[in-house]
């Protein structure tokens, strides 16, 4: 199983208009795509002695079935990787819970969407969901400290992308107001708004005071 390619969307897109920062990645189950979860030995013991608070997840809105539930009666391996990466965001601090998973008109290829808060964080997170899920596979387990070395260094990607006090106090009340935000990486600013009402702020390098200007 691997990853193909690896896109970053950061507005209302084809799989949510709520969910505006999404990962998309295009996995390829290779032989494993008629290999569901109950067919692989130790899978799903693996899976829930590696991550355990996995018993939270639901498979969907009405809450009838959990997702372990699924994993042990049986499902493909794009979807465990969806929920893997959003657990692990959890896990490091970034609270993120929207996924998708869907087939292409291409056998064994599929499409896995999942929600991120911090780009990098999210792109390392499939990464490390796809990794885990391999060794699962190929032993039964994923190793204690292959699971802190991801949490640690999902941790740092964050740390390092973490907004300023003022700044985060701005995105707030944006989020309130229901305004789009998105950070931009020219100089590490964030945009408030879209069109002709689209504002920048950039967080000042000696406080904490944003500077910000208006798009003419």
């Amino acid at each position: 199983m691997k990853i193909l390619k690896t896109l970053t969307l950061r507005g209302p897109n084809y799989w949510s208009i709520e969910h505006c920062n999404l990962i998309v990645i295009r996995l390829d189950l290779a032989d494993l795509e008629d290999r569901p979860s109950n067919k692989i030995p130790d899978f799903y013991e693996g899976l829930v002695e590696a991550l355990p608070s996995l018993g939270d997840h639901y498979c969907s809105a009405d809450r009838a079935e959990t997702f372990l539930e699924r994993v042990r009666a049986g499902t493909y391996l794009g979807h465990v990787v969806e929920h893997v990466a959003l657990e692990l965001q959890t896990l490091a601090g970034m609270e993120v819970s929207f996924g998708r998973t869907q087939a292409t008109a291409e056998s064994g290829v599929y499409q896995v969407v999942f929600e991120y808060c911090n780009e990098q964080a999210g792109r390392y997170a499939a990464r490390a969901a796809v990794r885990l899920c391999n060794s699962l596979i190929d032993t039964g387990r994923y190793p204690d400290s292959e699971l802190a070395q991801d949490l640690s260094d999902l941790q740092d990607l964050a740390a390092e992308a973490s907004l300023g006090p003022s700044t985060e106090t701005l995105v707030k009340e944006a989020e309130n107001r229901g305004i789009p935000w998105m950070p931009l990486r020219a100089r590490a600013m964030i945009q408030f708004g879209q069109g002709i009402y689209q504002a920048v702020a950039q967080p000042h390098r000696c406080s904490s005071r944003p500077q910000t200007a208006c798009a003419g």
